[in-house]
């Protein structure tokens, strides 16, 4: 610089030399106002997430004329805002590109724990583990004690999302034995908290629930305050104490809200629903059971969403809408297995980790030994890997025959399953198979008061088509009328083939009038089948007999017998029409009862019905 100076000088070039102290100047002033940008950034990233996602936004406007150091800097604060965000798989590919790049030790190792920070929230207990070992291991080699405090406190979370309460109180305390201060201070309490809360171990009137209040909230962290809060709610209502619960949500709703942090939002949401279902405020509680899921919709198998799931369900039950209730109550058990199965995957994860961790130290024993004696096991070396090979090939052969075997096993069963459920022509269920499913079924629809219906036809004229043109056409028409009778029904309807040419469709949830035009579709694509494939030329068709469980009942023989006199009935008139069964009533001339009867040319439909 000072050389430069010196030229301009010497050349009378005074022009120059103004511009040049003015051009020093301005760079200066930027860096200096750069650098105030990363400190403000870096002090309020969990305290004001608005005024952090601002910063870096300006930030980002200077990043053409950041040093190297600088960049890595505002990668890893963006990678913090994206977090913030939800957008977490967008994190963690920056944060990874952080560790394996030029960085310094100290960024590397923020970077890590922001790693391990996101696998926790993500559920990717494995990786996590992998990420907390490395960085744990690495934190003696980093000189700086706010680094220390800070792996401390993402020990202890990771551990109490994995559900080590123990190692997660222990990490706690650890980091509440250090000097602290401001917003690691407001850490150490929530994190115990937590982990006593899990563990049973508080109460709440427990005098330490205001004291971590208190420390984050002058610390302005709040996204650790209102964790605190959830916990008092939690007890609130395992209290019965629902109002108690509201207000202690309610007082931090809006400062969670503007964090704009989903897994926080999305547990404060499930809590007032909960609360709000508890002293039967139903709107309410369906309004944060719906936000809660939409808060959910990227973090999988949560808590707050089984437990939405649930308000839901129960808040369609007491409104008597069984149907909406029987969905909500399919999600919520899904929803409910799939985080059961999460809990188990921690579990796994935590013991496989301590089984490498074990085995890893069993090597370094078993090296310092086998350094003492080296020459003995220069002789057992050689012994030793061909046992290993030896044990490993035993290993193997004995791993391939129980697989095998469990595969053999798994396809007889299949098979036996197949075989004892399912028609061996159509693959549609057998007779035995459907009487069951039929009878809980019936069942399930008279507990709940649903309608139920049912649809028995018999192909038209079926035993000429065996004489005629022998039993293996008459084969295909029986598999090619299952084929597009099972395309045309719904999901949950109970189809089978009762023997013969005669097959039964249940169908629960449905009333009559929707179950004679489906009918009617049967009836319909079973005389549209082209034969031609068959190598023969003829017509095929079905008489269709129709009832319901307000005509029938509740009994499935009785069912099925109405039915197949409605059926028929279709045979006496003609074949190729559906007839509703009639129920013979003595007042039968004062009713209008009809019975739906219809053939391919007219489609007209009189009921049969019964009072």
């Amino acid at each position: 610089m000072h050389r430069t100076m010196y030229k301009l000088i010497k050349r009378g070039k005074l022009f120059c030399l103004f511009t040049y102290f003015f051009v020093s100047f301005a760079w200066a002033a930027q860096t200096s106002d750069v650098q105030d940008l990363f400190t403000q950034a870096d002090a309020v990233r969990s305290s004001n997430p608005a005024q952090f996602i601002f910063l870096i936004e300006e930030l980002e406007t200077h990043r053409a004329n950041l040093s190297s150091k600088q960049t890595f800097n505002l990668d890893y604060l963006t990678g913090y805002s994206l977090s913030f965000k939800g957008k977490f798989q967008k994190a963690l590919e920056i944060y990874k590109k952080l560790v394996t790049s030029e960085a310094n030790e100290t960024l590397k190792l923020k970077a890590s724990l922001s790693i391990v920070n996101t696998y926790a929230i993500s559920k990717n207990w494995p990786d996590g583990l992998h990420y907390l070992s490395n960085a744990l291991n690495k934190l003696p080699l980093v000189i700086d004690d706010k680094l220390q405090q800070r792996a401390y406190a993402v020990a202890a979370i990771f551990y109490n999302q994995l559900g080590q309460f123990e190692l997660g109180l222990g990490y706690a305390r650890r980091l509440a034995k250090l000097s602290l201060v401001g917003r690691n201070f407001c850490f150490a309490k929530q994190l115990g908290l937590e982990s006593q809360f899990e563990l049973g171990l508080l109460e709440e009137n427990d005098p330490q629930i205001l004291e971590g209040i208190e420390a984050c909230q002058q610390s302005n962290e709040v996204v650790m305050e209102s964790a605190i809060y959830s916990y008092l709610a939690k007890l609130h209502l395992k209290n019965s104490n629902p109002q108690k619960a509201i207000l202690a949500l309610e007082e931090n709703l809006q400062a969670i809200e503007e964090s704009r942090y989903a897994p926080i939002i999305a547990l404060y949401y499930s809590l007032l629903a909960e609360s709000y279902f508890q002293i039967q405020s139903s709107v309410i509680a369906e309004d944060y059971a719906h936000r809660t899921i939409q808060q959910t919709r990227n973090i999988a198998n949560s808590k707050p969403q089984v437990s939405s799931y649930k308000v839901l369900y129960q808040i369609a039950e007491s409104r008597g809408d069984h149907k909406l209730a029987l969905e909500y109550h399919k999600k919520f058990a899904e929803a409910d297995r799939a985080y059961l199965d999460n809990i188990k995957t921690k579990h796994l994860a935590f013991q496989l980790a301590e089984h490498q961790t074990t085995e890893h130290k069993s090597r370094i024993e078993l090296l310092d030994k086998q350094n003492n004696l080296l020459t003995i096991e220069q002789k057992l070396s050689a012994i030793k890997a061909e046992n290993n090979r030896l044990f490993i090939a035993m290993l193997i052969a004995i791993i391939t025959l129980l697989v095998f075997w469990a595969y053999k096993s798994w396809m007889t069963q299949k098979r036996l399953k197949q075989l004892a459920e399912y028609d061996a022509l159509t693959g549609i269920l057998n007779r035995g198979h459907f009487t069951q499913v039929a009878q809980s079924a019936l069942k399930y629809c008279a507990n709940t008061d649903m309608y139920l219906s049912c649809i028995l036809f018999d192909l038209d004229k079926f035993k000429n088509i065996n004489d005629s043109y022998g039993h293996a056409c008459g084969d295909w028409v029986l598999k090619r009328v299952a084929e597009v009778c099972q395309a045309q029904g719904r999901k949950n309807d109970i189809f089978a083939r009762l023997g013969g040419e005669e097959f039964c469709v249940v169908l629960p949830s449905c009333d009559l009038l929707t179950a004679t035009k489906l009918a009617e579709e049967y009836r319909k694509v079973i005389e549209r089948i082209d034969s031609a494939d068959s190598g023969f030329d003829f017509t095929i068709s079905a008489s269709f007999g129709v009832t319901d469980t307000l005509r029938s009942g509740h009994a499935l023989e009785k069912l099925i017998a109405d039915a197949d006199e409605a059926m028929y009935e279709s045979k006496h008139n003609g074949r190729n029409r559906i007839t509703v069964y009639s129920v013979p009533d003595k007042d039968a001339d004062s009713d209008e009862n009809t019975a739906a009867n219809s053939d391919g040319a007219q489609a007209d439909l009189p009921l049969f019905t019964g009072s």
